[in-house]
């Protein structure tokens, strides 16, 4: 089963969603939020986030936020808009998938799936951002992933990088992430397989 939270600031947007999702006999819809503030305990595998929330937080620093408190949980955004830079913004903060509103109810599930496994996920009608592959790393995470490819450990890769432990631990479970692995020395070895160490 994969649990998912819907944030969204419009009650009809995530009645809708919620619809959708109880059709699944596989995705279970755990909490419907209006903000990315309002998640105050686990938010199970998957964050349905709205990029056009209305309050004062910004998407992206929701996407930090959220990734930081939950580094587990994946994040798909649902938007209206598509453009390369929103698209861009998203992954760079740690999104792993990017649908728009207009799509069919079986592109979302499927890109929660998707998600939910470890992948990453454009929606019909987005194009990879120039210059960036979906599971392409953001420069922080190469930094992480060269110290740790020296064998540093996660409290040495902090202290190199002036980081919290923590933010280093978040950084590590995006790099897992993008890159399917499921262990540090896994993504090193992929890493290395596509030039990118």
């Amino acid at each position: 089963m994969i649990d998912v939270t819907i944030i969204d600031d419009h009650p009809i947007v995530r009645d809708g969603i919620r619809s959708v999702l109880e059709t699944q006999v596989d995705l279970c819809v755990r909490a419907s939020l209006a903000d990315g503030a309002q998640v105050r305990t686990d938010p199970g595998d998957v964050i349905i986030l709205d990029w056009e929330l209305g309050s004062g937080q910004g998407a992206v620093a929701t996407i930090g936020s959220l990734r930081e408190r939950f580094p587990k949980t994946r994040i798909l955004i649902f938007s209206a808009y598509g453009r390369e830079e929103r698209v861009r913004a998203a992954l760079d903060a740690g999104a792993s998938g990017y649908v728009l509103k207009g799509s069919p109810a079986a592109e979302l599930t499927s890109a929660i799936r998707s998600i939910a496994a470890g992948g990453t996920y454009l929606g019909n009608g987005i194009a990879p951002p120039l210059g960036r592959a979906p599971d392409a790393l953001t420069p922080r995470e190469l930094e992480v992933l060269r110290l740790a490819a020296d064998g540093l450990s996660n409290e040495e890769i902090a202290r190199a990088l002036g980081l919290s432990e923590r933010t280093v631990k978040f950084h590590i479970s995006g790099i897992l992430g993008r890159l399917g692995a499921a262990r540090r020395s896994r993504a090193v070895a992929i890493a290395r397989e596509r030039g990118l160490l």
